[in-house]
């Protein structure tokens, strides 16, 4: 199991030949949040005033039943849309968890050369 531990380069050695700039997760977060509010948006604001009655069908439309089954499907895509913007925000939190890791790294290497730099004056 995990040790709780945020490490994604595994046990990969170093010089793995790509680099990681936490600012580019952090705009990446900050695009990632904004599809998520227009996802929940959709759900809470657009869907919700799509509703239909019996008056807007007939009375074949109300024997056919098509006012409930029109109604649970705008109910279904709302909660697909409210999972939808709950997995976005999940992939947010990693990405800024993710570039939280990385400048802690880029921090540690940087004192790590000045005090070699140090070593050598």
């Amino acid at each position: 199991m995990s040790s709780g531990n945020f490490n994604p380069l595994g046990n990969a050695a170093a010089g793995s030949g790509f680099e990681v700039y936490p600012d580019a997760l952090r705009k990446a977060t900050d695009d990632i949040y904004t599809a998520r509010d227009k996802v929940a948006g959709f759900g809470s604001e657009d869907l919700a005033q799509i509703v239909l009655r019996d008056d807007d069908v007939g009375m074949l439309g109300v024997q056919a039943n098509v006012v409930h089954i029109f109604n649970e499907t705008i109910a279904h895509m709302r909660d697909k849309t409210d999972k939808g913007a709950m997995q976005l925000e999940r992939l947010a939190e990693a990405l800024d968890k993710a570039a939280d890791y990385y400048e802690t790294q880029d921090e540690a290497d940087f004192k790590r050369l000045r005090d070699q730099e140090k070593g050598l004056n």
